[in-house]
């Protein structure tokens, strides 16, 4: 079963290797597409995975050491020269060629973080001279306290800003665009701001406490949840963010949090396998992907409006993404994948998506930040890499001290 995951982990490599942009001479260098049904269209999240996915290739010998640098050194040119941003805060999507902003794209904190999270993992593990000048560069300019407001009294951060009153989700208005009232997959984004010297120790804990911490539970699981409750909110932070026996000064395990989430919709699946026949014993997940009638967001109980949301799909990177947290069932599903004709690729490992309400359907196409999903959770599983050298950040480690997060073996959450 181990091969079957580093599998996994290679043609995830193999994907991040072919769909980004590797002309040098390209104002676009390093970034890589958002899907590949659109080969125009950069993610600035996915470039963060691309660049997480480095520290891998170093480590399994996928390509050499010397090359590696000079893609993360060209990479973060790229990011700091020519992606737009936004008090440091980098447009979602770009040109893959020009870096230029894509349409009318909003400059999101989120996405921005999902980038920053490689910037900093590749920053501890190369620890080269130009790697370090670039990385601290482009950190240095993000200004979270800008985006910090007051929301029901509550240090808050807004989600993203578009100066366009047209622009993307914008909705006839510029200016700042909703904000992280909620849990979510944000969990980094305090991590980071509360490392920089303009957060003192109290300003970084009013900021991480100020989203709701709304609980419930699905059979005898009890978690914190997002308003959709869909899977990759709780995978995507920890897919960098090592948190197992880490604790914050309330008590709560994000790690625990994310596993009972993973084993609710686990029960949830299986309790409704006579209703869904894509589940089986050992396929699970409401997530985000594509779907059978395009990307679609998928909600799994509990969540506000107590509305199931789903038709049936399952994505490989929900299973893949529960490794760290449901491993023995993780383990299942991925073998059973294996067994779907059609669904994996030799080449690029399992395509987004599968369906089997009506007829058999697959997904033909890879989105990007999932298959980073099932690369970082492989690694997880396998050998750690990229969470350990992000954990080794001194960016992070000084974070979560000022956070009060601290590693307790033993320790029981509220």
């Amino acid at each position: 079963m181990r091969r079957k995951i580093e599998k996994i982990q290679e043609t995830a490599f193999n994907f991040f290797n072919d769909y980004s942009n590797l002309d040098y001479n390209s104002k676009g260098f390093g970034l890589t597409v958002d899907h590949t049904n659109d080969l125009e269209k950069a993610s600035i999240a996915a470039t963060g995975f691309t660049l997480s996915s480095y520290i891998i290739a170093d480590k399994y010998g996928y390509l050499a050491h010397e090359e590696l640098i000079k893609r993360v050194i060209g990479t973060l040119k790229t990011l700091y020269y020519n992606v737009p941003q936004y008090e440091g805060f980098f447009a979602h999507f770009v040109d893959m060629k020009t870096a230029e902003r894509k349409n009318k794209s909003e400059y999101s904190t989120v996405d921005t973080a999902l980038a920053l999270n490689g910037v900093i993992a590749c920053m501890q593990y190369f620890k080269n001279e130009e790697i370090d000048k670039y990385s601290k560069l482009i950190i240095n300019r993000v200004n979270w306290k800008h985006f910090v407001h007051k929301r029901n009294g509550k240090d808050t951060l807004y989600m993203a800003y578009n100066d366009l009153k047209d622009g993307d989700y914008a909705e006839g208005k510029s200016g700042f665009i909703h904000h992280w009232g909620m849990f979510a997959e944000q969990l980094m984004m305090y991590v980071m701001a509360a490392a920089k010297n303009d957060f003192s120790i109290e300003e970084a804990r009013s900021l991480y406490n100020g989203f709701d911490r709304i609980k419930g539970s699905y059979d005898s699981y009890e978690f914190i949840f997002s308003p959709g409750n869909t899977l990759f909110i709780y995978q995507y932070p920890l897919a960098w963010l090592d948190l197992e026996n880490v604790y914050d000064l309330d008590n709560i395990s994000w790690f625990l949090n994310a596993k009972n989430a993973c084993m609710a919709q686990y029960k949830w699946c299986m309790d409704n396998k006579e209703r869904y026949k894509t589940y089986n014993p050992n396929f699970f997940g409401l997530t985000a992907s594509d779907s059978p009638n395009g990307y679609a967001v998928f909600h799994a109980l509990p969540n506000d409006r107590d509305l199931i949301i789903t038709d049936g799909t399952v994505a490989a990177n929900a299973i893949i993404g529960s490794l760290p947290f449901i491993t023995e069932i993780a383990l299942k599903g991925i073998k059973d994948m294996f067994n779907i004709d059609g669904l994996w690729n030799s080449k690029y490992g399992f395509y987004d998506a599968f369906n089997f309400e009506k007829d058999k359907w697959i997904s033909n196409r890879y989105i990007a930040i999932d298959k980073g999903l099932e690369m970082l959770m492989a690694n997880a599983y396998l050998t750690k890499d990229v969470q350990t050298a992000y954990m080794n950040s001194s960016i992070i480690i000084e974070g979560m001290r000022k956070l009060g997060w601290e590693k307790r073996i033993g320790g029981k959450t509220r």
